[in-house]
């Protein structure tokens, strides 16, 4: 069985017409529909359940309503008096043909009167009269209801077979409906009525009056029973009523922002912290202004007089040489007039003194400019106070975007806050609802407990019951007929018994053998493992190491018991002669992050022909996304759309 299309038409979330293509490609069987928490996540996985099983459904069965109740509660609220429909299709090999089946599953509430519900089966686009008055027989030949939740299910049985002591019962029921052992179990039953009414012939008309005075008693015993468990699915039904507005309310005042809500005077608080040190910033920022990190404004035209001042610096240095130099001069020319009389050799050396005489090059503005100016101070400026300014305030500004950019990220969530006026009525009306489960909690205890002393009496009057029929079960042996049918019918039971237990050993073994495997298949350490064995007497699930010592649970981490569950369910599936769509409602929810990516490489691609994951943002994230994509056909993304108070569908994902 392969799901080709699931629409969903005004069924629980889901308002108005939603369709879910699912046929997927060779080589790629996952499927991924995200949905945040209350648009439709677990409702897609109970719209399969209901459209192949109807009242037989384990999600109908899991619920104390009437089948009536049942779809009224899951019609959608907003199209209350418009028609709700499931259809599916699907396909499947007959003898190496295919076959293409399209189921509906329709009812609406009409006024006062009963919900009437349709259902049909189309077979290669023909609608078959005899499978739809026979579905339930037929569907249960292709995958039958009680294996179905091997194939469809969520994270809480994940949750439920890591605790080993805890998932015997679901390993019991898992293994009997996967081997159809609930047929002899039947069978047991109706042998021991056939068995107490062949021994009641054999009685005398005393015995038989006393039997069927017991046996009165004990039919009034089971109608008291039954009227105070009537008693109790109407107050469960109530109670169901309850709790599904309890879920409706969580999940309006989910989508008005009751988280943000509760934390309201947290985020004003940090509020009001990020405006005093966005104003301690500021202040800090105008200190260093008032400093020298003003100049920064004019750093490189500083540069362009630090450089004129080294010149100016050069220049000043040699005019003293200049002074120098032509004071000697001086010296010697005034010497040689002194003491030489030689008028062409003084005209001679005083050009050619005049010639050496070093004229000194004016400029007076630059030497205005400078002549108070150490390029030694502006150098110390740029390279040293500028350069620290510039860290200091580079540091302030980055903290002061920051600061600026969460202030206002809080400022917009506080916005969004919705005011007292939103929420408060819906707490109020939240509380008193809980009072009501509470108060309605309580009544079903009181029944219980009515319930629980008539249990007793009935346990004793089958004990009484069941000595009357045994005694003197030998003492009219002229009807050997009846006695042979009361021997045999033991007899019978013996044989059923036995043949039970064998045909328990041996499908076991080959589960154990394919839990075993799945396990090592994910589990990271490849040699704490050995094997793997199930006591049929308890279902208790025994795990020993290489050298043949039994490993304690307990001595398991949370990841490795989260594993072994998954590896029981694969198993199981694998074991199954069942073929089906693995559909996994919140399938990460449970396992710790380290042992995610097993599960994503390892299993989703190998655990069926069709997986279809349910998931939310945080479980198949975007490191995940592309562990899978590889593998992955379609996807699809379930909003709830707040002005239509109704989910819808789109192709893609969160990313």
């Amino acid at each position: 069985m392969i799901f080709d299309q699931l629409t969903i038409d005004n069924y629980g979330v889901y308002k108005g017409k939603q369709e879910f293509n699912l046929s997927v490609e060779k080589k790629k069987p996952v499927i991924i529909i995200g949905a945040m928490n209350g648009s439709g996540k677990t409702t897609f996985l109970n719209a399969v359940d209901l459209v192949l099983y109807g009242k037989f459904s384990n999600i109908f069965k899991s619920q104390s309503l009437s089948y009536e109740n049942f779809l009224k509660k899951n019609i959608n609220n907003q199209n209350y008096d418009q028609e709700t429909s499931i259809e599916l299709i699907f396909h499947r090999k007959l003898k190496g043909k295919k076959q293409n089946f399209k189921i509906s599953r329709a009812w609406k509430q009409n006024g006062t009167s009963k919900i009437k519900e349709m259902f049909h089966v189309f077979i290669d686009d023909v609608y078959d009269e005899d499978i739809t008055k026979d579905w339930e027989n037929f569907v249960d030949q292709i995958l039958p209801t009680q294996v179905a939740s091997l194939f469809f299910f969520d994270g809480e049985k994940i949750e439920q077979l890591a605790d080993l002591d805890a998932s015997k019962e679901v390993l019991k029921k898992a293994i009997n409906s996967l081997l159809g052992l609930e047929i002899i179990d039947r069978l047991n039953l109706d042998l021991e009525e056939f068995r107490k009414r062949s021994v009641l012939q054999l009685k005398t008309d005393k015995e038989q009056a006393q039997i069927q005075d017991v046996s009165k008693e004990l039919k009034t015993l089971d109608k008291d029973i039954e009227t105070l468990k009537q008693k109790i699915v109407k107050i469960e039904d109530e109670l169901t009523k309850v709790n599904y507005e309890i879920k409706q309310l969580d999940v309006e005042l989910s989508q008005k922002g009751i988280a943000y809500y509760n934390k309201r005077k947290e985020y004003e608080i940090n509020a009001k912290e990020k405006e005093i040190e966005i104003s301690d910033l500021k202040q800090k920022l105008i200190d260093i202004a008032a400093d020298n990190s003003p100049f920064l404004l004019i750093e490189k035209e500083l540069k362009e007089i630090l450089n004129l001042s080294k010149k100016n610096d050069t220049y000043y240095e040699r005019v003293k040489e200049q002074k120098v130099t032509n004071k000697l001069i001086g010296s010697i020319e005034n010497f040689s007039k002194e003491n030489c009389n030689d008028k062409n050799f003084l005209n001679k050396f005083n050009k050619f003194l005049k010639d050496k005489t070093i004229n000194q090059e004016h400029n007076l503005e630059s030497i205005h400019l400078f002549q108070n100016l150490k390029s030694e101070q502006i150098d110390f400026l740029i390279n040293t106070e500028l350069k620290k300014n510039r860290e200091i305030i580079e540091k302030l500004l980055y903290q002061f975007d920051s600061t600026t950019e969460n202030f206002e990220k809080i400022n917009m969530i506080i916005n969004k806050i919705p005011g007292d006026e939103q929420i408060t009525p819906l707490i109020e009306k939240q509380k008193e609802l809980k009072k009501k489960t509470l108060i309605l909690q309580t009544k079903i205890n009181v029944v219980g407990n009515e319930i629980s002393p008539l249990n007793n009496l009935k346990v004793q009057k089958n004990i009484l019951l069941k000595q009357l029929l045994n005694a003197k079960i030998n003492q009219d042996l002229e009807n050997l007929d009846k006695h042979r049918y009361v021997e045999y019918s033991d007899k019978i039971k013996q044989i059923i018994n036995q043949f039970q237990v064998r045909a328990l050993n041996y499908h076991v073994k080959k589960l154990e053998k394919f839990i075993f495997d799945c396990f090592k298949t994910l589990l990271r350490k490849k040699n704490l493992v050995k094997k793997i064995k199930i006591d049929t007497n308890n279902y208790e699930l025994k795990i020993y190491d290489k050298k043949g010592y039994e490993i304690n649970s307990e001595n398991l981490s949370a990841g490795e018991r989260q594993l072994l569950a998954v590896a029981i369910l694969w198993g199981l599936t694998k074991a199954s002669t069942s073929v089906a769509p693995t559909i996994i409602d919140t399938p990460l929810g449970r396992l710790d992050s380290t042992h995610r990516t097993n599960i994503v490489e390892q299993y989703f691609p190998q655990a069926s022909k069709q997986v279809i994951l349910l998931s939310t943002d945080e479980e198949i994230n975007e490191r995940y996304l592309k562990k899978i994509n590889p593998y992955l056909s379609r996807s699809y993304l379930v909003e709830y759309d707040h002005n239509k108070n109704g989910s819808k569908i789109q192709e893609g994902y969160f990313f």
